[in-house]
């Protein structure tokens, strides 16, 4: 499913816009990548998904520190 169809990101898009539009929007593109690539994670490998975010997360903090 492309970004284009993906009826969740555009929700989630429009709700960070209206409360925060500040909030990166590579960040929720990138935040929902992830989701999508471990929806379907057993319960025992899950812990995959948090270890992806929390790492996604400290990139773009350090980016963000960089400007």
């Amino acid at each position: 499913m492309t970004d284009d169809n993906d009826m969740a990101l555009a929700a989630l898009l429009k709700a960070a816009a209206e409360v925060d539009p500040s909030l990166s929007t590579e960040l929720l593109h990138k935040s929902m990548a992830i989701q999508r690539r471990h929806q379907f994670d057993r319960d025992d490998i899950r812990e995959l998904s948090m270890q992806e975010l929390k790492s996604l997360l400290d990139v773009m903090v350090d980016k963000d520190d960089a400007k």
